[in-house]
Parts: C-alpha cells; structure tokens; sequence
C-alpha cells in the first residue's frame, strides 16, 4: 500500500503545472551573474526585472517551463534560466533542473552545461540551429550556430526550443508591449473542394518570381556583381520561381499534395501535433536549398520571420510527391512547431538568401 502511495504522489508531482517550477527570489538571484542583481518581480510566472550595479533595469530573468514547458526526452521540461538583456541579448543560460537520462545516467551532467554556455552574447532576434561539434552542422549566411551534444540531440535540441520560445514570448510582452495571442491550428474536421487554381486565387499559394537581371542589380555595387555568369548570360532566365504554401489543412493538403505525401503528414503529425507544415517549391536556378544542404536539418538559404521574431524553420524529410495540376519544381516540406510561437493564422515573412561567392583560393561569401 505504501508503494502505490508513493506511486501516486509521484504522478501527481509530474502533474504539477510549469508555475510550479517558478523559483523564489533568492533562488533566482543565485543564477545571475555579477554585477548584476534582482528586481521587482513583474508577473506572476516568475519573470523579474534585472538591475545593474547602480540599481538601473538592465534586463529580465525567467525560468523557462512557465513559458514553454516542452517535455524533454524524459516527458518533464528542461527547467533553465536565462537572463536577457534590455537589447535582447543573452547574458547567461543555465540549467536549474532536468531528468534527461542522458546526462544523470550517462554522459555526465558536465556536457550540458558547457552547451548552455553557448548562448552568452548571442541575440534572441538572431536565427538559431543546433549543430555537431564535428563541422556537419546547418549551414548559412546568417546562421547562428551552436555546437550539439553527440548522442544527446533530442534532449539538446528540447532544451533549445524551451529557451528561444520563452525568451520570444517575454520579449513580445515586455520589449514589445504586446502579448502574443494563442497560435490557431488547423481544423481537420472542416474540408471543401478545392483545386489548386483556387488556392492561387485564393492567396492561399503565394507566388514570387526574380529573374537573373533582376537579382544581378541587387549585386550592382558590391564586389560580387560580376561573380555569376549564369546570370550575366541569361538576364531574362528565371532565378526564383518559387510557391509557398501552408499545407496542414486537409482541403489545401489535397489541392497541392498527393496522397502518398499527405499520408506521411498524417503520420508525422501522430508524434507532432503541434508541428505546422509548408510546402516550398522553385522552379528557377536558386532552388529551396543548396547543394550542400543535410535532410532533416534547418534549410540554409531559407529563412522566415513574423511579428520581428525568426521562426525555427526544419526539413521534415518527407519525399514530396504533387497534386496533378501544381506547378512542376523542386519541392520540399519545412516544419515548424506552433508552440515556439508560430501562428499560421497571422501574416509571416519568407527570406531567401541569394548567396554568391567572390575569389577562388578563399572565397567571400556575399
């Protein structure tokens, strides 16, 4: 009897909501790094003002869970607090309590640590990936990079998440005045004919096309405008023919995808509810990524933005197979999780990098 007792109270302590994990002031105050100090606490979730040396605000200190209590790979959240500056810029990340077994059981706690102490300097508005730290990471031009753990990427990758949601969200609050609404989801349960001509006509397929003379003038006056003869030759040749499409709902998904694609979203969507699906599609020279570009990691020419927050943006691996009347091009599904932020209800902002190298024995990329 005394064991399921103590089961019980177990299962009730796991069911304890994030609140729970908020810390009291002085516990707070033992993870912000001199010369700073705590303030007045400004909610009820655990976030507090920082001040600096002479009592002026500085900057904001929170755990994460009260924000974005994601379940890690042991199905608790990853509890860190962070301290962001009034810029946005993190001045420390540390971990306060975790149950990933790889690091109590495994590998040492010493790992993660290390890995938190990547984020110092870096800014939330920046667009951020997890890597190796053997060089096969993501790559791109205004990719920020942090090394990953070997044999730790759920549990790293859960923990960054964690961290760039809630430091959006106390960013949309308390540098933003605004508090960002919750993200609308898909109805799967709603569904219409539609044909992919009512999609176009609808906006629900954006369309953009930049010719070769028209990304050569955006290169004019920079010592990169004579670094692609491809486009010099074909001014009229199509750079970017590209089409963006939201896919999850079921009538849109049918318009734009075949069958067999729809079924392995259906599939994804059994482990990730909350993941949101778009469609990206080029026919012109540029195409959805580069040559160089790894499955399943965050796309390195491709970026997205809303409200002034990046979007994590990842490779769902899916094989994209088309509905009979979309446009033929190179295809492929990007996911992002709507718990980070993202609301496909709200207007976003695709950014694609034209990437051009100058020199041969070391290269400028520009």
């Amino acid at each position: 009897m005394a064991m399921i007792l103590r089961l019980i109270i177990f299962a009730v302590l796991l069911a304890l909501p994030a609140r729970a994990q908020v810390l009291t002031p002085e516990e707070m105050l033992a993870y912000v790094p001199p010369p700073f100090g705590l303030g007045e606490a400004l909610n009820d979730k655990g976030l507090y003002r920082v001040v600096n040396s002479g009592g002026a605000p500085a900057g904001y200190a929170f755990t994460t869970p009260p924000y974005a209590a994601l379940p890690g790979f042991a199905g608790a959240p990853i509890n860190t607090l962070v301290v962001l500056n009034r810029a946005g810029t993190f001045v420390s990340v540390r971990v306060v309590q975790h149950n990933e077994p790889i690091f109590i059981s495994g590998m040492g706690e010493g790992p993660f640590r290390e890995f938190f102490e990547q984020y110092a300097g870096k800014s939330i508005w920046s667009r951020m990936s997890i890597g190796t730290p053997y060089g096969g990471a993501d790559a791109g031009a205004s990719l920020v990079q942090l090394d990953g753990v070997t044999k730790a990427t759920a549990s790293v990758r859960i923990a960054h998440a964690s961290i760039m949601a809630a430091a959006h969200s106390v960013a949309r609050e308390h540098m933003q005045g605004r508090i960002a609404a919750p993200a609308a989801r898909p109805d799967f349960e709603y569904d219409e004919a539609l044909s992919w001509a009512d999609l176009v006509e609808q906006g629900l397929a954006r369309h953009l096309r930049i010719t070769n003379a028209e990304i050569d003038a955006m290169f004019q006056g920079t010592r990169w405008a004579y670094s692609d003869p491809d486009a010099q030759a074909d001014p009229e040749g199509l750079y970017l023919d590209l089409w963006l499409v939201d896919v999850p709902p079921p009538a849109i998904a049918r318009a734009a995808l075949d069958q067999s694609t729809i079924d392995q979203m259906t599939r994804f969507r059994g482990v990730a509810p909350t993941d949101e699906f778009l469609l990206l599609m080029d026919a012109g020279r540029h195409g959805p990524v580069s040559d160089t570009f790894v499955r399943n990691t965050s796309p390195d020419q491709v970026k997205a933005e809303q409200g002034g927050f990046p979007i994590a943006l990842r490779d769902a691996d899916f094989l994209v197979d088309l509905a009979p009347d979309v446009p033929e091009g190179t295809a492929m599904i990007l996911r992002t999780d709507r718990r980070l932020g993202f609301n496909p209800a709200e207007p976003f902002t695709l950014i694609v990098e034209a990437v051009r190298e100058h020199g041969f024995i070391t290269p400028e990329i520009g």
